[in-house]
């Protein structure tokens, strides 16, 4: 939010912040959906349908198998279970791309605040200068303040542009594949999730494998339907 503000008083800011945006945006909405997912899609059902089961349970052998069954699911839709190694690496690279965004948002802030507190100071030694009748900046200076500011333009802005380029491919060519392993499972909670996390298909259109028949949009079309039926809570935000 700061750096916006630093946008306001640095102008050149504004490409990199913009593409800064999107990739944001849509790393917000994938961290969001994960929770959601993890929180009440697996814990919150998954412990509703356990105490159900408790109470109906007739033995302590039903409550035992219960909990077993309880641990699996949860397991299992979690992404913890043996099976479920390859989609949980992947998983953990795309957190570990927005982990990598996260720090290049935070050089380039340094920068930017470094490049604005030297603006400023400039500045006001010019208007300094200027009250006691003198000339506001040399020739030496000014020299000195432009090769400063093409340096923060050619190289530290420049870097910034291409690092959130490479992460933005990076992103979403992990998130893309990602989605692709959730429809291929055949457990219905992760199909669902990979719905969520693409609901208006904008990783489907860069990638044939989500539009083949029998995987993305075969389960598309089931969670919609399958939605017609269910709590609306299944798919809230």
């Amino acid at each position: 939010a700061y750096l916006h503000k630093i946008g306001r008083e640095i102008p050149e800011l504004s490409a990199v912040l913009h593409q800064a945006n999107l990739l944001s945006s849509e790393m917000i909405h994938f961290i969001h959906q994960m929770a959601y997912y993890i929180t009440f899609e697996v814990m919150e059902c998954g412990w509703d349908r356990l105490v159900k089961q408790i109470d109906t349970a007739e033995t302590l052998e039903d409550v035992i198998q219960a909990h077993d069954e309880f641990l699996t699911t949860v397991l299992t839709r979690a992404l913890l279970d043996e099976r479920s190694v390859e989609v949980r690496n992947q998983l953990r690279t795309i957190y570990d791309r927005i982990i990598e965004f996260q720090n290049i948002l935070d050089k380039l802030y340094q920068d930017t605040l470094a490049e604005l507190e030297a603006r400023h100071s400039a500045a006001a030694m010019i208007e300094l200068r200027s009250k006691d009748g003198d000339y506001g900046t040399t020739q030496e200076e000014q020299n000195k303040d432009a090769d400063r500011r093409r340096d923060f333009l050619k190289s530290k802005l420049s870097s910034a542009k291409a690092n959130l380029r490479i992460v933005s491919l990076s992103y979403q060519d992990m998130v893309r594949t990602f989605l692709f392993q959730l429809t291929c499972s055949n457990d219905e909670s992760l199909q669902c999730l990979s719905f969520r996390l693409d609901f208006n298909q904008h990783y489907k259109d860069k990638d044939s494998r989500l539009s083949r028949p029998l995987t993305f949009s075969h389960r598309r079309m089931s969670v919609m339907n399958s939605s017609v039926t269910s709590t609306p809570r299944s798919f809230a935000d």
